[in-house]
């Protein structure tokens, strides 16, 4: 499961502040020297001749994905909690269907977060994970320890929040996010668990909003978001997954600005343009260094930043 994991992680790391606070590798350390730990953590079962037989209520570190909904995101996280599990051993080995809990920080509760299904103590058949509200967060389906087939994650109230293929773990074909209303919110492409081919987002009434390409990870070519009304916003030129050339357009088609960028920094501006089609004064820029104006809608300077070797330097706002 770790390939897919590392995938998810990296998609939602930027938003792991909102996870909810589960026990921890370094909050158990403070229970395990209290002694809180040795008291309350204990696993509860029978065994014979030391294999455990029967049902069992258990305590383990596991690294597990949690999940959380804010406003139509959906959170997805992979951490490393301890974890209250139940259910039966045959011979020492899981068997049929165990529940997972993790531990509320602060009031210890123990907050139902999956259920996985068990064979000769590999996950085998339908895992269910769940927000710490009850809700169904996603569904899944294991072979021989690896997920295989359809992932499909949801939104709180039911609906489908994101679809994806899963073949040994890793991402195949296409990753389709949904708004809560159903519609097409994103297409992404994979090859083996990377990135490659076309990723398209929608606006709601089903009209492209943006497209990308990339090839084993990395942008390449270009990349362009449209406004409502189906008109270039911005269209983008990738090298090696570096920037390479910008431009921006105002909502009636009229270009605003082209920039040049070398090595992902910015090097040169080409044209500056109002609402009308006048050029502006764009600075001093040349070959990475200078100044550079940044103009409103309506054409009035709001910010100016002097750049060196395309690094910003300094700033001066209005």
């Amino acid at each position: 499961m770790t390939k897919i994991i590392a995938f998810l992680f990296s998609l939602f790391s930027g938003l792991i502040a909102f996870s909810q606070s589960y026990i921890s590798d370094s909050l158990m350390a403070i229970h395990v020297e209290s002694g809180y730990a040795n008291e309350n953590f204990v696993p509860k079962g029978k065994s014979k001749k030391d294999t455990r037989i029967g049902n069992w209520d258990d305590y383990t570190f596991e690294f597990i994905l949690t999940y959380k909904q804010s406003e139509d995101l959906i959170n997805e996280y992979y951490e490393h909690l301890l974890i209250f599990s139940t259910g039966k051993y045959t011979d020492g080995k899981k068997d049929g269907n165990w529940k997972f809990y993790a531990i509320e920080a602060e009031t210890m509760k123990r907050i139902h977060i999956a259920n996985v299904n068990y064979i000769n103590d590999k996950k085998e058949g339908a895992a269910i994970y769940y927000y710490s509200s009850g809700e169904k967060a996603a569904v899944g389906t294991f072979q021989n320890d690896l997920l295989q087939g359809e992932f499909t994650t949801y939104f709180k109230t039911g609906e489908i929040a994101r679809i994806s293929n899963l073949v040994d773990d890793q991402i195949e074909g296409e990753l389709i996010f949904k708004y809560m209303s159903g519609e097409t919110k994103a297409v992404y492409n994979y090859i083996n668990g990377l990135k490659s081919g076309v990723y398209l987002t929608y606006y709601k009434n089903g009209a492209i909003k943006s497209t990308k390409h990339y090839v084993s990870d990395t942008l390449v070519g270009p990349g362009i978001q449209y406004y409502p009304n189906g008109k270039i916003q911005e269209e983008a030129m990738f090298e090696q997954g570096k920037i390479s050339h910008l431009k921006y357009y105002y909502e009636s088609g009229q270009l605003w600005v082209s920039k040049v960028y070398q090595d992902g920094k910015y090097f040169n501006v080409l044209e500056l343009y109002n609402s009308e089609g006048n050029p502006l004064d764009f600075g001093t820029l040349k070959d990475g260094t200078g100044t550079v104006k940044y103009y409103t809608d309506d054409a009035k300077v709001y910010l100016i930043r002097t750049f060196e070797d395309g690094v910003i330097m300094n700033e001066e706002k209005f």
